[in-house]
């Protein structure tokens, strides 16, 4: 409990510029939940796939996964040096993510790189940030919609 504690009291610098085990998705259960029933967009070059659900204790606010397809990158040096570039511009900017995410939500993302060619580190970047201003509003507006106004 304490850890959860901590965790939910960190700011820019402790949340940090980290990626652990625990924020990646591994699970097979999630990913299928994911891919059935996430919400997707295009923030160019990559594909967002986004699913919340229910946070656990301690949880981090969000989870990701990368893909990067066998028939646009025949070397998996290619696919994996995309890998890193994408994870690296998440781990620069999650702080942006986890300033916007509900204590009780857990966000579960998937990146798919939808290119045909290594692009630089800068439109990667941009990329992501974007994917998290997007994710931000439409789930602030679902949210929106399933309040019930009361009388």
């Amino acid at each position: 409990m304490s850890i959860f504690i901590l965790f939910v009291i960190m700011n820019r610098e402790t949340i940090g510029y980290t990626f652990c085990k625990a924020e990646r998705l591994c699970s097979r259960s999630r990913f299928e939940r994911l891919l059935s029933s996430g919400f997707s967009f295009i923030s160019y070059p990559l594909r967002v796939i986004v699913y919340v659900s229910e946070r656990e204790e301690e949880e981090f606010p969000a989870r990701m996964a990368i893909s990067v397809s066998k028939k646009r990158f025949k070397r998996a040096v290619k696919r994996n040096r995309v890998k890193r570039l994408v994870r690296e511009a998440y781990r620069l900017n999650k702080f942006r993510l986890y300033e916007n995410i509900p204590e009780n939500e857990t966000w579960n993302m998937l990146f798919i790189y939808l290119n045909d060619s290594i692009v630089k580190y800068d439109k990667i970047e941009k990329a992501i940030t974007g994917a998290f201003k997007k994710m931000e509003t439409h789930i602030k507006k679902d949210r929106d919609r399933n309040v019930v106004d009361t009388p």
